[in-house]
């Protein structure tokens, strides 16, 4: 099982050792207003970490999602499906 967390904001968020020393954190987020450009009002965001337990660090990119599925469902599919594509072992 994935270790899901969940961040100051209250969003659930992913956070892995993607290489050696290279931290990889995905998150859902809640977006309103003209900041959600897709409509969908939730979206998946990967963004490069500088430790394990360390926050964004970087420009995040984001994916709208479609799916009704639980935020947690997709982070864990998301996270799963990268490890797979490239390799690294799931956390």
């Amino acid at each position: 099982m994935i270790n899901i967390q969940q961040d100051g904001k209250g969003q659930p968020y992913i956070q892995w050792e993607q290489a050696p020393g290279g931290w990889k954190r995905a998150w859902i987020q809640t977006k309103d207003g003209d900041g959600d450009w897709a409509g969908t009002k939730r979206y998946l965001n990967i963004v490069r970490t500088a430790t394990a337990d360390g926050g964004p660090s970087g420009n995040a990119t984001d994916f709208p999602i479609f799916s009704e599925l639980p935020d947690e469902q997709i982070l864990e599919a998301f996270v799963a499906a990268v490890c797979a594509v490239t390799g690294c072992k799931i956390p």
